[in-house]
């Protein structure tokens, strides 16, 4: 089966394609006021994966989606939208799930790393949760889906922008940006690290221990001297080590999840 994510205004539209090219629709459904999510089917199994890759070509967001089973109790749990602190929450745009009345809720469509499932991404979603107060300016390096900075959008940054060495990564965190409506203040960018000019409130970087090793120098010299940096996909035990190469910056929170730690740091003052 095929999930197509869609809003009222397309819906018709998307219909319209998948029946012109064999696929029978069988429900939409509407879990919010504007998104939609078609579900359709194939008379040959065989050619959905097809139509679901010509359709991202072509920008639409199609995923599989499994029939029923375990396959499909799993995809559901896996879909449900995660809020943290009350404050944001990150949802699939098939997502089948109702998400009326969520807080700030960012919706993600196909590419890129990071869904808020994964400790990682949590531990930095729950820091920006606990610290953005509004007006900020963002870098998230190593973007991915680019979740991380549009979560601080959604909380209250005023601008943030998202770099990455992956065009794919690159191109699915401006999709997700215009998902949102926040691709006026959200710029993503295949600009290396030190190339980016200017200091910034909050940095987060998600890139695991050797990729912040590498770019120490030039995080550390991106974050303003009131601002904070947060860094992931680092093991609790690895967390002393990295934050030696991050000084003059000095850790003023950790966060651990089982194996994955997070920790958040500041000039001192």
């Amino acid at each position: 089966m095929i999930a197509v994510a869609t809003t009222e205004d397309e819906l018709a539209g998307v219909c319209e394609r998948l029946r012109a090219r064999g696929a029978s629709v069988i429900d939409v459904a509407a879990p919010s006021d504007t998104r939609r999510v078609v579900l359709a089917r194939m008379p040959d199994e065989r050619s959905v994966a097809g139509l679901v890759a010509s359709l991202r070509a072509e920008g639409v967001m199609a995923v599989l989606r499994p029939d029923g089973g375990v396959a499909l109790k799993t995809w559901l749990r896996d879909t449900r939208p995660i809020t943290f602190d009350g404050r944001i929450t990150v949802c699939r745009a098939w997502s089948e799930h109702d998400r009326r009345g969520l807080a700030g809720l960012v919706e993600l469509g196909p590419g890129g790393f990071g869904d808020g499932r994964h400790p990682t991404t949590a531990q930095i979603i729950e820091a920006l949760a606990d610290r953005i107060a509004g007006g900020e300016r963002v870098l998230d390096v190593g973007c991915g889906s680019g979740v991380l900075g549009l979560c601080a959008l959604r909380l209250g940054a005023a601008s943030a922008v998202a770099v990455d060495v992956d065009p794919d990564a690159v191109e699915a965190a401006r999709r997700n940006a215009g998902i949102n409506g926040l691709d006026d203040r959200l710029e993503a960018t295949l600009s290396p690290v030190s190339g980016i000019e200017g200091t910034f409130d909050v940095v987060v970087a998600n890139i695991a221990r050797a990729g912040i090793v590498e770019l120490a120098p030039e995080l550390v010299a991106r974050v303003s001297p009131g601002g904070w940096l947060a860094v992931g996909g680092i093991s609790p035990s690895q967390c002393t080590q990295v934050a030696g190469f991050l000084r003059p910056l000095a850790v003023v929170e950790r966060r651990t999840s089982g194996e994955w730690a997070t920790l958040v740091l500041s000039p001192v003052v």
